[in-house]
């Protein structure tokens, strides 16, 4: 998971980009009157009627206001947007119902071990899961907290289905990680380092928080790719032979319920 340096989420960023961006609207309009200072004031050629230079000023000077109105009003409409964006939910201000519930803090999700089986998929244990998570991992060492898991659907021992979690019942750190962070900007840095494309959203279900799948090269050309993240959990999920990306997000939305208490 991916820290921002910059609180995004603070009133004094959104309050900064709301400066920042009515700041360059203005400098915009000064610039238009300026430089169009001349043509506002047409000239009155000898034997020229002065009416008609007037009603012609008249003309210009409106369409100038006109853009400086169109530019003001563009801003605000961009300032409004930027604070939707950087004002959305925190990853550590997501709630789930209390049926979800068997820890020591209300309305949270509870994330333990990854189970041993969901749906038709089926936890590798031993030297599977150790050349499975070997295969995965490519050599990298796990950040401190993260806990793996391999999955087999169709029997043959091989991994089908990879997942990785942190979760706050064993790493209290999560939380200090997600106090300051909107889920779309945790998600989006997860799978920035995935590098992958074609990313969208999906129903997160009964735990809320939320949920998203995209598309990431593999050995065999590209594979989705899945993450979910709530108040107190954070989990990337590599399907090995899935393209589809509703069907991805299916299979993580069970695998997140089997694994949510």
């Amino acid at each position: 998971m991916i820290v921002a340096s910059v609180d995004t989420a603070s009133p004094e960023y959104a309050f900064g980009q709301v400066v920042g961006v009515l700041a360059v609207a203005l400098i915009a309009i000064v610039v238009v009157w300026r430089q169009t200072r001349d043509w506002r004031s047409p000239y009155t050629p000898p034997g020229g009627d002065p009416a008609d230079t007037l009603r012609e000023a008249r003309k210009r000077h409106l369409i100038i206001v006109g853009a400086s109105v169109l530019i003001a009003v563009s801003a605000c409409v961009k300032a409004a947007l930027s604070v939707s964006h950087d004002t959305a939910p925190l990853a550590s201000g997501t709630q789930a119902p209390a049926s979800a519930w068997s820890g020591a803090e209300e309305n949270e999700p509870h994330t333990g071990a990854p189970p041993n089986g969901f749906q038709d998929f089926q936890r590798l244990t031993g030297e599977a899961a150790e050349r499975a998570e070997t295969e995965m991992l490519g050599g990298r060492q796990l950040p401190e907290g993260l806990r793996t898991a391999s999955y087999d659907r169709d029997g043959d021992g091989s991994v089908d289905l990879f997942v990785a979690i942190r979760s706050a019942q064993w790493d209290p750190s999560i939380r200090r990680d997600k106090a300051n962070e909107p889920i779309p900007q945790e998600l989006g840095s997860a799978f920035a380092g995935a590098r992958a494309h074609d990313v969208a959203g999906f129903d997160a279900g009964q735990h809320g928080g939320g949920l998203s799948c995209g598309l990431a090269a593999g050995p065999e050309g590209d594979r989705a790719v899945c993450a979910w993240s709530d108040a107190t959990t954070f989990a990337m999920v590599r399907l090995v032979r899935e393209t589809d990306l509703a069907a991805a997000a299916r299979t993580t939305l069970a695998l997140r319920n089997a694994a949510t208490r």
